[in-house]
């Protein structure tokens, strides 16, 4: 699957209060120089002494540095299949024969930095050696307890195989974990892990690779949930008060659903979810943060007060609120104000789409509402920008 480069639109809102939104919007692709598994075969020939099939995976963090898979999560699932250059004998080398549709389970790597297996560090049982009269096949999902299965197409079917597909093996609600529960100013990305709390889940495409060379094997990866930040910063005209942050409540989100990734299109011309939302009734689903957290001066940096995952879905009008309480202090007087914010209001918030970070960002000032929309796909676009005075 590829992801392309598309620019979304803000729409205006209103309010009593200046604040100034920045809404980024993020596809969260693992790069493919640098997340990957890396099969290395340093054998020149069949009847050297074999090399045990290893992984090593990198990933991309939300601020696009270069960091281990394990930064996320320290296991994930593989299936690879082989394909004999011979006789064309097809045999599953990661994950069980798939004798019936979706019956099959991967193979399950755990990190091990102190590991010195043939395997490397990332460990799994029963080591598998390279055939160098062979192509392989491999594909994976992380971590390993999330509720994902790789679907064969038929019990013959190789990883790859066209119609093959990442399901979910049952409905997956979100929790509503809040990563920012102490506002910090830096998005965290790391400890959506469950269990007990919400979990990213991330699923590669399919990658050959031929036993008779010593090239690595990369695996791209991808999140397949959305994932909201929202961030309040006070304007310079406000640095002698003290402006203090009390609550962060955004409600109306769905929070459960099934995926299917042959549901899944991003392209220019369509953008098609692999998610399909589920009804709870009666939910009390919320992302919230609550506490007393002043702001920092406008020369430093905005606080995060919520960062939590997201099932991807298009929102209609009324149906989703965030509701934010804070104070504003100048000398011995203080004053309490509520805002409120219908997302729809908002173009760029009336879809959230698989492996999108959104980011909603505050500023805090008197008078008016500036809003400042930027919406990337991973990489950097023009920001759209409308002033409400």
């Amino acid at each position: 699957m590829k992801t392309k480069m598309k620019q979304i639109k803000e729409k205006t809102t209103k309010g009593n209060l200046l604040l100034s939104v920045l809404i980024a919007v993020v596809a969260i692709v693992f790069a493919a120089c640098s997340s990957d598994v890396v099969l290395n075969d340093i054998a020149e020939s069949q009847t050297d002494t074999p090399k045990a099939i290893g992984f090593t995976s990198f990933s991309e963090k939300i601020t696009r540095a270069d960091i281990d898979l394990e930064y996320y999560h320290n296991t994930f699932v593989v299936y690879g299949t082989k394909q004999s250059t011979v006789d064309n004998a097809i045999q599953y080398v990661f994950g069980g024969k798939a004798t019936a549709l979706g019956n099959q389970d991967g193979v399950t790597c755990t990190y091990d930095a102190a590991s010195t297996t043939v395997t490397g560090y990332w460990k799994y049982d029963n080591p598998r050696y390279w055939d160098k009269q062979a192509e392989y096949d491999f594909i994976a999902y992380a971590p390993d307890n999330a509720p994902l299965r790789y679907f064969y197409n038929a019990a013959d079917a190789q990883v790859g195989d066209p119609n093959n597909e990442f399901v979910t093996n049952a409905d997956y609600t979100l929790a509503g974990t809040n990563l920012q529960a102490t506002a910090t100013t830096a998005e965290k990305v790391k400890g959506f892990t469950g269990p007990g709390v919400d979990l990213d889940l991330m699923i590669s495409a399919a990658k050959p690779q031929s036993g008779s060379n010593n090239d690595d094997v990369a695996l791209v990866f991808k999140h397949i949930l959305s994932k909201l930040n929202v961030t309040f910063a006070k304007a310079d005209v406000l640095n002698d008060a003290t402006v203090t942050v009390t609550s962060v409540e955004i409600t109306g989100l769905k929070e459960k659903g099934s995926y299917n990734e042959s549901d899944y299109v991003n392209d220019e011309f369509t953008k098609t979810s692999g998610w399909t939302t589920i009804d709870v009734t009666p939910s009390t689903y919320k992302l919230a943060y609550s506490g007393s957290q002043a702001l920092n001066n406008s020369a430093g940096s905005a606080l995060y007060f919520i960062e939590s995952l997201v099932m991807p879905q298009t929102i209609a009008d009324d149906q989703v609120t965030l509701k934010a309480k804070y104070t504003i202090q100048t000398g011995g007087y203080s004053e309490n104000y509520t805002y409120q914010l219908d997302l729809y209001d908002v173009e760029a918030l009336r879809k959230y789409f698989d492996g999108y970070n959104y980011t909603l960002k505050f500023t805090i000032q008197p008078n008016v509402i500036k809003f400042d929309a930027d919406v990337t796909v991973w990489e950097n676009q023009l920001a759209s920008n409308q002033t409400i005075n």
